[in-house]
C-alpha cells in the first residue's frame, strides 16, 4: 500500500519540499514516487520521503 498519495506534499531526506505527481513499483517492488519541486521532476523511494506539515493560516 501507498504511503502517498497523488497530490500530496512531501519532504525529501535532502530537505527539499515538493508535490507527489506519480507513484510506481520498481522491478523488485519497491514503491517510488514522481515529486515535483519548481518544475523538475525527482524520482525517489519511499523511505527517502516523509510528509510536509501542514501550516495553518491566520485569519
Amino acid at each position: 500500500m501507498r504511503k502517498f498519495a497523488l497530490g500530496d506534499v512531501v519532504n525529501s531526506d535532502k530537505g527539499r519540499r515538493g508535490v507527489v505527481r506519480a507513484a510506481f513499483k520498481s522491478r523488485e517492488g519497491m514503491q517510488f514516487y514522481a515529486v515535483e519541486k519548481d518544475g523538475a521532476m525527482d524520482y525517489l523511494e519511499e523511505s527517502r520521503l516523509s510528509p510536509a506539515p501542514r501550516v495553518e493560516l491566520a485569519a
